[in-house]
């Protein structure tokens, strides 16, 4: 069985809808947006229509990540259900449906989890591990693409992943085109294209994360 690949972006960078949606659209792929809802449509932000049109329109999955991105670790236990719970319910108010959710920084205390779990089925955290049937849902793990990379360590992870016959590969990206803004997280049109032209030739399957998941 060959992975399933899952693009996630997180953080609502406005070029994830300039460039990434417009790449991925040519190849057909759809991803999946973490988002905070607080910060959309704030400067360097896309907003709620574009958000809306990725989803309902093309097909896209949007996840919650918290209200402003806050680190749940930092905040008391009825400070967390909140951010997490108003999250949710904007997204939900504006029609989406939000099954996924990404952690913060990757760091959730462990008395918030069954608060997070009764919302949402999949959570991802920040850290890169491989991924076997069974899948634990609420334990996922990801790539997390960094500035100044090639695409060489994205297609080297997603081979081992091949050879190590993994279910599921989860490559996660935040901005595109801003390297020259210090950014840490920062992947250019060029090597994004080179990333979903090696995935497309090794004709692996695409999918949203909630949709990669269902697959049996």
């Amino acid at each position: 069985m060959q992975p399933i690949i899952v693009f996630t972006f997180d953080d609502q960078h406005a070029s994830v809808y300039d460039v990434a949606f417009p790449i991925m659209q040519e190849y057909g792929y759809r991803g999946t947006n973490f988002v905070n809802s607080n910060a959309l449509g704030q400067t360097g932000r896309f907003g709620w229509d574009e958000l809306i049109e990725m989803e309902l329109t093309y097909g896209w999955e949007t996840g919650g990540h918290t209200l402003n991105h806050e680190a749940l670790n930092q905040l008391d236990y009825e400070q967390a259900v909140y951010v997490i719970q108003q999250d949710y319910n904007n997204l939900e108010e504006h029609g989406l449906n939000p099954r996924s959710f990404a952690l913060p920084k990757g760091q959730c205390p462990s008395q918030v989890y069954p608060f997070l779990r009764s919302l949402y089925k999949n959570i991802r955290g920040s850290s890169d591990f491989a991924m076997h049937e069974p899948l634990n849902r609420h334990a996922l793990g990801y790539l997390a693409f960094q500035t100044g990379w090639t695409a060489q360590p994205v297609k080297q992870r997603i081979l081992r992943g091949i050879a190590n016959g993994e279910r599921l590969i989860i490559i996660g990206f935040h901005r595109f085109n801003a390297e020259s803004e210090g950014y840490m997280d920062s992947c250019s049109d060029d090597v994004f294209r080179d990333i979903l032209r090696f995935v497309y030739d090794h004709e692996l399957k695409v999918l949203p994360l909630a949709e990669a998941v269902s697959e049996d």
